[in-house]
Formats: structure tokens, sequence, C-alpha cells
């Protein structure tokens, strides 16, 4: 009776979606007994509720034919059994609805997708109607990023100049999760790119849904990590941290951390993309001129969140990061050009940390004078004096510290405040005992 049930359901859930082919948010309507003669599986405006009653019914039927689905001979290897693609499709995306990260079921999708009965794009659209209810979900993402993987590759046999796909590689640990799905040596950023008329190196339209797969993922899930680390996954393998989208990300994410003051995984996402941008800048003037000020505008943006929203951890240590940028850029271009070994170096420091980027910039300079540098936030342009970047030292941000632990009557934003200034003090003993 219970299976029969449940193999109803089944097939009600099934055909909703064939009916609703546009379903996008998939939710659980509170209901713990069946209290009408009538089916648990409801579509109204493309969003699919089901009720809770029928989930101890439809998973475990739904699950036995995925297990089923699996074998072993007598030797240990595991076989297929005989079954259609249409319900290991049903099977799969029923457990799938209801335990995301079910990795049996996402393997034999892979397995469809490999065998045609299933296209990239169908499960990719799937995969992120599992996240409107599983935003946190890191197997459906290691799913998506292997589906990204067929689409990226598909493509790139069709181009005269193909694009590897490989996992990240970067310092900060965002994608360090991703390196046992496969893949080599992580694609090189492309420096020549700096110009925003540069052609993408990916299909635009597919790049935008899946950073608004993301966006939507830790709009639901706050500290997201597996969000972030996905979209940074994306950034550096997909759009090959192409320099027009390295800058409209920074700029949309500068809007994103004003109202997560606390999101550290998003402030982590933001040093990913400044750590990619500061290897197009290969020069120590590059660095001064268009780096440095942009360092200046996320003090100030820091400074502003810090004093109107006390008390948020994520955005002091955000400030440290910035800092230690600052100062190594700082030590690249004040190196003596005779000194080329000692500049290196500082590059090669610069380009292997994290940094943080806060909003697009144009450089005004038709010649090659020293200029001012154009911060864009907003609709507003503010010109940055090169100048007032040399006022911005270790004792203005120990000034700041005291104006921050003398007015404020927060207690954990002083406790705070102190553990900053003291790693400040921490880096003067530092670079005393270790001069440059």
């Amino acid at each position: 009776m219970a299976e029969e049930l449940a193999h109803r359901i089944l097939s009600d859930l099934s055909t909703a979606f064939q009916r609703h082919p546009n379903i996008d948010e998939v939710g659980f309507i509170c209901c713990p007994t069946c209290q009408h003669n009538r089916s648990p599986v409801v579509v109204e405006n493309n969003k699919l509720g089901i009720e809770t009653w029928c989930l101890e019914l439809i998973f475990p039927y739904a699950h036995d034919k995925v297990l089923r689905a699996r074998s072993r001979d007598d030797s240990g290897r595991k076989i297929k059994v005989s079954r259609s693609a249409r319900s290991l499709l049903e099977a799969t995306r029923a457990v799938l609805l209801v335990q995301a990260d079910c990795l049996t079921a996402w393997n034999i999708r892979k397995e469809l997708v490999e065998a045609e009965d299933l296209k990239c794009i169908q499960d990719l659209k799937f995969a992120a109607l599992v996240l409107t209810k599983h935003p946190k979900s890191s197997e459906t993402f290691a799913h998506r990023r292997w589906l990204l993987k067929q689409v990226v590759q598909k493509t790139s046999s069709t181009s005269p100049q193909p694009h590897p796909v490989a996992p990240a590689s970067h310092t900060n640990g965002l994608v360090a999760g991703d390196q046992a799905s496969g893949g080599a040596t992580a694609a090189q950023p492309l420096s020549a790119q700096r110009g925003t008329k540069a052609e993408l190196p990916c299909d635009e339209k597919l790049l935008e849904a899946e950073l608004a797969v993301c966006q939507r993922s830790a709009e639901r899930y706050p500290s997201n990590y597996y969000a972030w680390t996905h979209r940074a996954w994306v950034v550096e393998n997909v759009a090959r941290c192409h320099y027009k989208i390295l800058m409209r990300e920074l700029s949309d994410t500068r809007h994103w951390i004003s109202r997560h003051i606390s999101d550290h995984s998003g402030l982590q996402y933001r040093q990913f993309l400044i750590t990619q941008l500061g290897t197009h800048f290969r020069s120590a003037d590059a660095l001064q001129d268009e780096f440095l000020p942009l360092l200046t505008a996320e003090f100030e943006l820091l400074t502003d969140l810090i004093t109107a929203f006390p008390g948020h951890e994520a955005l002091w240590y955000h400030r440290r990061y910035v800092f230690q940028q600052w100062e190594t850029v700082l030590s690249v271009y004040k190196c003596p050009k005779s000194d080329n070994s000692a500049s290196s170096r500082n590059l090669t420091h610069l380009h292997q940390g994290r940094s943080d980027i806060p909003a697009e910039f144009s450089r005004d300079c038709e010649d090659g004078k020293p200029h001012h540098a154009t911060v864009v936030q907003g609709n507003k342009k503010a010109k940055v004096d090169p100048a007032y970047t040399e006022h911005l030292t270790l004792q203005t941000e120990l000034e700041f510290c005291r104006n921050v632990m003398a007015t404020c009557q927060d207690g954990w934003q002083v406790r705070l405040a102190g553990s900053y200034q003291h790693w400040l003090q921490q880096r003067i003993l530092g670079r005393d005992n270790n001069p440059l």
C-alpha cells in the first residue's frame, strides 16, 4: 500500500515537471498528515511545493531505486542494472529535492549526461532548482562545476584558441576544497585583457546565469562558504579572470558587503578578486597609479562601515588585509629603480597575497607624466592625488584605532580596535627587526 502510494506521488512529481518546465523554486509545505484526498505536489506560478507528510514515503522509495541502479558482481566491481533513463531521472530528481548531498544520485546523473540521455543545460537548471531549497549543498555545487567543465570543453573544442578549465589554485583558501574535482593546471589570467573591449573567453549568458545562482544562494544562507567558493571558481576557470568581469564583480560586491557586513565569506571573495586583478598590474607604476587609489577607496569604505556598524569583526580583519596590501604596494614603488631584485620580490609577494578592490576605475592619463587616478563609486567620480597616498601610514592607522577606542561606547568595538592596534604595533616591531 505504502509503495503504491509512493509510486503515485513520484508520478505526480514527474507530471508536474512535464507540465511546468519553468519551475524555478521548490519548498516544503508543512503538513504532518494527509488532510485532503489530493496530490501533495502543488505548483503555483512556477513554484513547486511538496507537502511534508509524503516525504517519508517518496524518499525511501526513490532512494531504493537509486541504490538498486548500482549492484556489485562477485569480484566487488560495480555494474549497472538495466533501467530506463527516464526512470533514473525521476528517481534521482525526487531524492535530490529532499537530500541534495546524495552523491550517488548526482553520479548517476553524470552518467546520463555522458550517455547523452540528459543535457548539461537541463541538469544545470535542475541543480539551480535544488539550490533554492538547499543553498549550502556542497555536492550540488560540485556537480555544477562538473557540468560547467563539460560545457566549456565542448565550446573550446570548436574555438580556434581553446581555453582550458582547471581547479583553482589561489592561496586564500576559497576554492581549495575543489582540488579533488579534477583538472591539471589553473588557467592563467589574461593580462592583455585589461581593456574592456577584450573578448570574453566564455558565453556571457552562461556566466551571468551562474553568477546569479551564486548570488541567490548567498542571499538565502548567510556566510555561505560554498556559494562564494563556487563563484570564485567560476570567475577563475570559466571567465578566466577576465579584467572586465573582475571589475564588475568588485563593483557588485561592494554594494553587497555594505548590506552584509558580517559575512566573512563575501569579504574573502573580494580578496580573491583583487588577488586576480593584481596580476594585471605588472609594473610598479601601474600599481602606484591604479592599484593604490583603489586601496585608498577601500580604506574609506571600511572606515564608513566600521563607524556606522560597530562591533563587526569581519570588517576589522578585512582592514588588516587591505593595510597589508597597501604596505606591499608602497614597498614596490618606493624601491629604487636600479634595485630590480627587491622590486620583483615585492611584486611576487603582492601577486601571491590576497587582495580586495572596491569599485571600477579609469585612468586619466594621456602622457607619461604622473597623473591622478579616477575611482568610480556609484555614479560619482573622485580623483585621488598620488601625493595623498603618502599620508596614509601606519601612524594614521594607529590614530584611527585610538580615536575609535576614545569615542566608541560599544565594548566589543573597542576590543576589536585594540586588537587591530596591537597587530599594527607588532608589524612595526617586525619591520624594524627585518628591514627590506
